[in-house]
């Protein structure tokens, strides 16, 4: 079975709208209380909202994970679908935007690029998605100025990896998906790695609040 589309954005338990991301969720367990990592869920991104939703179907699977925490005796297991297999075979360090495509399967990263459509920070506004794969923004102060955040499924380590780029477009034909495929942005700097949950805290850190 491969991984199950979900919206990208439905209600958060707190009844606001709610945008598709992961976290923790505990499940009651015959020998105690368990937790599931990187379970995806519906949050409205405020910090202060301790409430979720989760999908149906995730529901569903958490139920079959727990059958099978409680036959094997485990208070701790990572969220996955069924079939579903970790790809870590190593590329390039900005490969050719054919092997990116790949992110576009997988629902959760999709979703949770498409949610900075339109956004603006204080220092960048969002000026392309390419869904499941990379969200450009430029600059407010220097139009030449330009960030890459691309999801790199590649990584190793476990949960969804994103790297966050620096660069320079100063003419203003050369087309962004170039640069997503071989870097021909001027001055490209990697600013840093991040995992799917820190990326909200450090965009904010970066470019400051949201305005939109």
């Amino acid at each position: 079975m491969s991984t199950v589309y979900l919206d990208p954005i439905d209600v958060c338990g707190c009844g606001d709208e709610g945008y598709l991301t992961t976290r923790t969720v505990p499940v009651d367990l015959i020998h105690g209380v368990g937790q599931v990592h990187k379970v995806p869920v519906y949050h409205c991104r405020s910090s202060l909202c301790p409430e979720y939703t989760l999908p149906l179907e995730v529901s569903r699977r958490l139920d079959e994970l727990a059958e099978d925490m409680e036959a094997k005796q485990l208070l701790e297991t990572g969220f996955s679908w069924p079939g579903e297999e970790e790809k870590t075979q190593p590329q390039s360090q900005i490969p050719h935007i054919q092997s990116k495509t790949v992110a576009s399967s997988n629902s959760l990263v999709q979703a949770f690029t498409l949610q900075f459509a339109h956004r603006e920070y204080e220092d960048v506004r969002v000026i392309l998605v390419v869904p499941g794969v990379a969200v450009f923004f430029q600059s407010t102060s220097d139009e030449a100025e330009h960030y890459l955040l691309r999801f790199e499924p590649e990584a190793r380590q476990q949960g969804f990896w994103f790297s966050l780029f620096k660069f320079y477009r100063d003419d203003s034909s050369l087309n962004l998906i170039s640069v997503l495929e071989d870097g021909s942005g001027e001055y490209m700097k990697e600013l840093g790695v991040l995992v799917l949950e820190e990326v909200d805290d450090s965009l904010i850190d970066e470019f400051g609040e949201i305005l939109l």
